[in-house]
């Protein structure tokens, strides 16, 4: 039987999402004023796709998350931590497939062991061009990860009451692939991690997805 939690989970994603006032809350200085300026980020002419899944499961008796960190490369989210995902491929039959196969490509773990619990807001990413499609997808119980070793320097098993917590949500100066330095960037400490940039936005809407859970449930 599905868990009581995930149920709820479902229910609210399909209703109305928290949307870019939650994403904006762990977004950059730069970014969030453009924010300000526009009712919704204008997309450029040509841009690519990518799809992201953020993949709920039971461990140890608590709900969990698994992020990724990159390798280093001369791309600019080297060495970052995200979700598994990747481009839109012409053989997808759209983001939703996408998202499942790059987790399988990436964590191992199999598409079709995967239950859709709906999609998030989608994210455009300027320093990349990409439109990212981000979904929330559920385990009955743990996976089995199998790394893609190209692609992934380290699984991060992340307890959602860590997410959650609020004193986890910190800001500092980042300095990015290029050796730029963005001040007084909002990230969350997970783990001993430092996430930041479009994860931090795209975790910041689960957040408030689950907070708004908390709300009507008390």
């Amino acid at each position: 039987m599905k868990a009581k939690f995930i149920r709820h989970l479902q229910a609210e994603i399909a209703q109305k999402l928290p949307g870019q006032a939650a994403q904006k809350e762990m977004m950059g200085q730069a970014l969030a004023r453009r924010a300000d300026q526009e009712s919704r980020f204008k997309l450029p002419k040509k841009y690519k796709e990518a799809a992201t899944l953020l993949l709920l499961y039971m461990h140890k008796g608590e709900w969990h998350t698994a992020l990724m960190q990159r390798p280093a490369s001369p791309y600019p989210h080297s060495k970052q931590i995200s979700f598994p995902g990747g481009g839109l491929e012409v053989f997808d039959a759209g983001p939703a497939a996408a998202a499942l196969r790059e987790t399988e490509e990436e964590f191992g773990v199999l598409a079709e062991t995967v239950e859709l619990l709906g999609p998030m807001t989608p994210l455009y990413i300027p320093v990349s061009n990409y439109l990212v499609y981000p979904f929330v997808g559920y385990l009955e119980e743990r996976p089995h990860f199998v790394p893609d070793a190209e692609e992934v320097e380290e699984i991060i098993e992340i307890p959602l009451a860590e997410l959650l917590d609020s004193t986890n949500r910190k800001s500092k100066d980042i300095q990015t692939y290029n050796g730029r330095i963005l001040p007084n960037m909002p990230y969350f400490d997970l783990c001993g991690k430092t996430v930041w940039g479009a994860t931090a936005m795209m975790l910041s809407e689960f957040v408030a997805l689950c907070k708004a859970l908390a709300q009507e449930a008390a």
